[in-house]
């Protein structure tokens, strides 16, 4: 009978949490999910008070990052790291995990991460050297990332705060940022420029449309298996995504 992990899911994003509970049912023999956390400071009381086998744990937090969270840690589960970190900063950390799933999650990849726990998974204890972590994590992590989007206005540049924009939209030839408020602003960007440099709560919905999650109100079932998208914003937006968003859509929600 292989062994039983308790573990603790950590990620700032709802939907990530939900997404990585659903792909791990499939494993309830080996992995059994006590607990979530959806900022760092949540994870360390958790950790700390519940002694998992093992965390699920996200890099890049809006109060600590993952390498901080283990910083803090005396008690040191194993870790399968979860991040959105290209290959070679990747590789930096692997030796000191079990291992890492690079988002978006593929089933695929979970099912090695699980056998592979199963065959070195390690009674949590000392745990990893964090400072080497550390070090080693500090020469290659990109700057911090911004919390504004630039915008010009005539000879002025302003700042769009990224929990202020509800939606980006495609019209003709141009491109248009909506705010809470209802204003609209023209930008030089196209959609594809602007889904490279954003943060991971924007989501593209569909070739005319990226949206910010965190803006969502309310989802339902459209048409031809699309979604409908109600907006937390002024005009209540309602926006729907294209048929070839349905997979990615799914995947991302966790539906």
């Amino acid at each position: 009978m292989s062994r039983l992990f308790k573990a603790i899911v950590i990620d700032d994003e709802p939907a990530a949490r939900r997404l990585m509970k659903n792909l791990l049912a499939e494993y309830r023999d080996t992995v059994e999910v006590i607990e979530e956390a959806g900022n760092g400071r949540e994870a360390i009381e958790k950790i700390q008070a519940l002694r998992p086998d093992l965390i699920f744990l996200d890099i890049q937090m809006p109060d600590l990052t993952g390498f901080e969270v283990i910083g803090q840690l005396s008690y040191k589960p194993n870790i399968i790291f979860t991040t959105a970190y290209e290959q070679y900063a990747i590789k930096a950390f692997e030796c000191f995990s079990v291992d890492y799933l690079l988002k978006p999650i593929k089933e695929e990849r979970l099912e090695q991460s699980i056998q592979k726990l199963k065959d070195f998974g390690r009674i949590p204890g000392p745990g990893i050297d964090v400072g080497s972590l550390q070090d080693i994590i500090r020469q290659l992590q990109a700057p911090p990332k911004a919390t504004a989007l630039p915008v010009k206005i005539g000879d002025r540049i302003i700042l769009l705060r990224f929990e202020n924009i509800v939606y980006m939209e495609a019209e003709d030839k141009y491109v248009y940022i909506h705010t809470v408020d209802g204003t609209k602003h023209l930008t030089d960007h196209s959609l594809t420029t602007l889904a490279e440099k954003l943060p991971a709560r924007f989501y593209r919905i569909q070739k005319s449309y990226i949206i910010n999650k965190d803006r969502i109100r309310e989802m339902h079932r459209h048409f031809n298996g699309r979604y409908l998208f109600i907006l937390d914003d002024k005009a209540g937006t309602r926006l729907t995504s294209g048929r070839t968003y349905n997979d990615s859509i799914r995947s991302e929600f966790g539906l």
